[in-house]
């Protein structure tokens, strides 16, 4: 969604909301303390609401309404609930949008003179990377191409999945499925960006597999930790910190040696990256990192920085997804057995799905569009305003780091019919009760606009294709009998584990 500039007549338009608003100092919100803000109201009770915020902000908009603001430490926020100010949001994000610094990630590439990616980069910088990286990542001509690669993590998974049922004798449960999950997902991404398997489901994985994944899981556990806190490790470098540190200096050591790698792969097989470069066709039809070295732009510690955040953002969030979608068909055998269906009347028998047969499957992107709807692994999406906007009456000045919470939009009944019952027909068009067409801006689980989710194309195809084989191989269960709810980290994972169960279908 890329905004056009406004006419004349609509500058006036806008000028006459803002003169006509209440003012910013109106915009009602919880009284904090003096220096911390409620940063207290996160902390205490050993942090209940800094792992449930959806559950504050939900009592918030009981008592102030559909916009409000609050100050957490030194970071004075102004939090949306309803569609039309989160169009609004995004029609105000500028040239260069910004989310707001991820405190953590940007301190440590500071102290360490490392460059910013995709994710967290700004401004000029930020349009560079980002125009070097989205061309293999969007164009559905060479997201469908990947559908082989994935499906060979996807058989390896499954045979982890059948292995584990035995080994963990649990009847039929995995013992850590969400660990199953981020493997997945790791494999996945670094097969795309890597041009490469490693072997995380190797038994034993490989070793650089086996680095590479624990440290990926080390730095986003604690990267969660370090989120709502006040950035003292700019000025204090305490153990923790230190150790954190390190966690990313590994992370640019194996992200550098795998690149290295691929240029010396490329030059032993003699792909001339020059005469690609010189080359558009020859270029485009360059794996990913083929491509991005062929293009020339970024140095090869650019590339490191960009690939690492690209392959991080794409584990906790799918694995998650993955998760919460498997929860909703072990507690809906009705919705399980329709998706069932659904895939078994396209495929044939020995059949794997790729991208093609997946447009075929309507019920299937509904089911994973519900999950993303009820359990968001982001409650919440940021940008930081380009210039002054109204916002439900109130006149909310540029540079203001809005966030619209998703979570909240999604379980609004006045937005959704029915609004906590999972109904995957509500996202198929052809469907008589489809809200998909009368919803904009109601769920958007990758971000809109120029800062859209970069992996999106890639994430929804990994997704679509695990559901669709996990659901052909295994009758799912979910044998928890206590209500589940969601936990904040970096991503929101359910509450308490999953007793999931898989049987065989045959």
């Amino acid at each position: 969604m890329q905004s056009t500039p406004p006419t004349a007549a609509q500058k006036l338009d806008d000028e006459e909301k803002i003169a006509n608003a209440k003012p910013y100092t109106q915009v009602p919100g919880p009284k904090g303390y003096p220096i911390i803000g409620t940063l207290w109201t996160l902390l205490k009770n050993n942090g209940f609401y800094q792992k449930r915020p959806h559950l504050l902000f939900a009592e918030y908009k009981k008592t102030y309404g559909p916009i409000f603001k609050d100050k957490i430490g030194n970071m004075e926020l102004v939090f949306i609930s309803t569609p039309e100010d989160v169009a609004t949001m995004f029609s105000a994000e500028g040239k260069y949008p910004s989310k707001g610094p991820v405190n953590p990630w940007v301190i440590y590439r500071e102290q360490r003179k490392k460059p910013k990616g995709v994710l967290i980069g700004e401004g000029e910088d930020w349009r560079r990377s980002r125009s070097v990286m989205d061309k293999k990542l969007l164009k559905l001509k060479d997201v469908s191409a990947y559908s082989e690669r994935i499906n060979q993590v996807i058989t390896d998974l499954i045979a982890h999945i059948r292995q584990k049922r035995i080994t963990d004798n649990r009847n039929g449960e995995l013992a850590n499925l969400k660990d199953a999950l981020c493997k997945w997902a790791f494999e996945t991404n670094n097969t795309i960006l890597f041009n490469k398997r490693l072997g995380a489901f190797n038994d034993p994985p490989t070793p650089i597999a086996k680095r590479f994944y624990e440290t990926v899981c080390q730095m986003l556990e604690v990267t969660g930790q370090f989120m709502l806190l006040p950035p003292y490790y700019k000025y204090i470098k305490t153990k923790g910190w230190k150790a954190y540190c390190s966690y990313w200096d590994t992370l640019f050591e194996i992200g550098g040696k795998l690149i290295e790698e691929e240029r010396n792969r490329l030059s032993s097989t003699e792909i001339n990256l020059l005469n690609n470069r010189q080359n558009k066709q020859r270029t485009e039809d360059l794996e990913f990192l083929p491509y991005v070295l062929s293009r020339g732009e970024l140095n090869d510690e650019e590339i490191a920085s960009n690939m690492i955040e690209l392959m991080m953002a794409g584990v906790d969030t799918t694995a998650t997804t993955i998760l919460w979608t498997l929860f909703i068909l072990g507690k809906n055998p009705d919705i399980q057995d329709k998706l069932y269906h659904e895939v078994s009347s396209v495929l044939k028998d020995g059949e794997l799905p790729d991208s093609q047969t997946l447009q075929k499957m309507p019920y299937l992107r509904g089911v994973i569009k519900e999950s993303q709807r009820l359990y968001p692994v982001v409650h919440a999406t940021a940008r930081i305003l380009d210039q002054d906007v109204v916002l439900s009456g109130y006149h909310i000045p540029a540079k203001t780091r809005v966030l619209a919470l998703m979570h909240l939009i999604s379980r609004d009944e006045s937005i959704f019919e029915e609004a906590t019952k999972i109904k995957p027909e509500r996202w198929i068009r052809s469907s008589a009760s489809s809200q998909h067409q009368r919803l904009p801006f109601s769920i958007i689980s990758f971000g809109l606009g120029p800062r859209m989710c970069i992996g999106r194309r890639i994430a929804e195809l990994q997704m679509e294709l695990t559901i669709a084989r996990l659901i052909s191989e295994f009758h799912v269960d979910c044998r928890n009998e206590n209500e589940i709810g969601a936990t904040f980290s970096l991503v929101a994972s359910p509450d308490q584990d999953l007793q999931i169960a898989f049987q065989p279908r045959n």
